[in-house]
C-alpha cells in the first residue's frame, strides 16, 4: 500500500515547524513531519463490516496544508485530545470499493465511494456503544472524539494513496451521475451547504462571504439556493476568484477600505478612527468567515450590524486574539461550522452528502472550473508548493491516486 500521513514524532514535528516560519524550502525535505510510505503491506480488514476501495483521485484541502506546514499548536482545543501516532491525509477523494467484509450490507465491490466520516467518530472507529451526535448522523460532533478503537487498527490509509481501509459507516456511496471531478468535489460541497444551512438569512438581507476559495464560492452557490433573494457581496482580493464568484450569483464585490465599503453598501455610519482602528454603526446582516484567524475575527464582528450573525467557516488549529468588544457591544450572534452532517430541509431529513450529490446531479450547483491543478500522487509536494505559492487561478488541487 502506498499512503501520505501526518507523523506526530515531536522532533520532527518542531523541525516542520521552524521550516515553516522561516525556511520554507525545507518543507520539501525528508524532515518533515508528512511521510509518504510506498511499500507498507495491504492491511487485512479487521472487522466483518469493513471494506477495501481503490482511490482514484483526491482534491487537497487547506487542512491537509496545515499538516504539511504544521501549523497546529499547543493551545488549541484539539491538543489535549489523545490521537494515534500517524494521520492519514485525504478526505475530498472518490475510490472504488474493491473488497467487502462478510457482515457489509451498504456496498459491494465495484461502487465508488466516497470517504464521509473523516475525523474521529464513533463510525469510523468501530465503536459499538455510539453517541447521540453520531446516532443522528452529525459525526462531527462525536463525545467519543478522544477513545480509541476496541480494534488492533492496522495502517487503513485513506484518500491520500492507492488504496485503504475503512468501516462502511464512514463511507459514502456515490450517485451514478456524477463524474470522478464532481465525487471529487462533493465533501468541500458539503461543507458550503453545511453552513449555509447552520444559519440561512432572510429575504432581504445583505450577506457578505469573506475569501473565495473552494468553500467561500461553494457558499456563494449555497445563499443563492436557499434563499435566493438575499443580497450577497464578497470580499476577495484576487480578480478571477471576484469574477468566479460573480458567475457563482454573487451581487457585488467588496473593494477598497473594508469599513467604508461596508458602511456605503449598508447605508451605515461615517467611519470613525484611524488607520490601524476603525469602527462605524450599521453593516452586514450576515457574514461567513471562510478564511479564519484574528484579523478576519476582529474584521468581521466589526463589519456586523447590531445584533448581526458571524458564520465561523475558516478555521486555523491554533488559539488567535482578537477583539471581541462587538459580541457584547452589538449584541452579536457567532455560529460554528464543524463540515457537515445531517440536514432538516424541506420536510425531510437528508445527509449533507447525499444533499450535495442532489444538487450536483441536478445542475442546482455547479462544480465545473473548480478544479483548476492536477498532479500524480508522487508529486504531493508541488501540489502543496502551489497552494502555498497560491496562484491568482488556484481553486482546487487535485492528485491522481491511479
Amino acid at each position: 500500500m502506498k499512503t501520505i500521513y501526518f507523523d506526530l514524532d515531536l522532533p520532527r514535528v518542531a523541525a516542520t515547524k521552524a521550516a515553516s516560519k522561516t525556511f520554507h524550502s525545507l518543507l520539501f525535505t525528508g524532515l518533515n513531519a508528512v511521510k509518504y510510505a510506498k511499500g507498507l503491506p495491504d492491511p487485512p480488514l479487521p472487522a466483518p463490516d469493513w471494506v477495501r476501495v481503490r482511490n482514484i483521485q483526491c482534491g487537497v484541502c487547506g487542512t491537509d496544508l496545515s499538516f504539511f506546514r504544521c501549523t497546529a499548536t499547543t493551545n488549541c482545543a484539539l491538543a489535549p485530545i489523545p490521537g494515534s501516532r500517524r494521520t492519514y491525509l485525504g478526505h475530498e477523494n472518490v475510490g472504488v470499493v474493491t473488497e467487502v467484509g462478510p457482515a457489509v450490507t451498504k456496498f459491494q465491490v465495484g461502487d465508488r465511494v466516497t470517504l464521509q466520516e473523516y475525523m474521529s467518530s464513533c463510525g469510523n472507529k468501530s465503536i459499538p456503544q455510539t453517541c447521540r451526535f453520531c446516532r443522528e448522523g452529525n459525526y462531527c460532533l462525536c463525545e467519543n472524539y478522544g477513545e480509541p478503537s476496541p480494534l488492533k487498527l492496522p495502517d487503513v490509509g485513506a484518500g491520500f494513496g492507492d488504496q485503504f481501509i475503512a468501516p462502511q459507516q464512514q463511507l459514502c456511496k456515490i450517485f451514478d451521475e456524477l463524474t470522478d471531478d464532481q465525487a471529487t468535489l462533493v465533501e468541500p460541497t458539503a461543507v458550503s451547504l453545511h453552513a449555509v444551512l447552520r444559519h440561512t438569512p432572510k429575504k432581504g438581507e445583505r450577506v457578505m462571504v469573506l475569501g473565495c476559495g473552494t468553500i467561500g464560492l461553494g457558499v456563494v452557490q449555497a445563499l443563492k439556493l436557499f434563499q435566493p433573494e438575499c443580497e450577497v457581496w464578497v470580499m476577495e482580493r484576487v480578480k478571477a476568484k471576484q469574477a468566479f464568484a460573480k458567475r457563482l450569483g454573487a451581487d457585488h464585490i467588496l473593494y477598497g477600505d473594508p469599513y467604508a465599503a461596508t458602511a456605503k453598501a449598508t447605508g451605515g455610519s461615517k467611519v470613525y478612527g484611524g488607520k490601524k482602528n476603525k469602527m462605524f454603526f450599521g453593516g452586514f446582516d450576515v457574514i461567513y468567515d471562510c478564511v479564519g484567524g484574528g484579523w478576519a475575527n476582529t474584521t468581521c464582528l466589526r463589519l456586523l450590524r447590531a445584533r448581526g450573525t458571524l458564520v465561523k467557516i475558516g478555521h486555523h488549529m491554533s488559539a488567535i486574539t482578537f477583539d471581541e468588544t462587538p459580541i457584547w457591544w452589538q449584541e452579536l450572534t457567532l455560529v460554528g461550522v464543524d463540515a457537515h452532517g445531517m440536514e432538516h430541509i424541506d420536510g425531510r431529513e437528508i445527509s449533507t452528502f447525499d444533499l450535495a450529490q442532489e444538487l450536483i446531479r441536478d445542475g442546482k450547483y455547479r462544480t465545473e472550473g473548480f478544479i483548476t491543478h492536477r498532479f500524480p500522487l508522487d508529486q504531493y509536494k508541488r501540489a502543496f508548493r502551489v497552494m502555498m505559492d497560491n496562484p491568482p487561478e488556484l481553486v482546487k488541487v487535485v492528485l491522481d491516486c491511479r
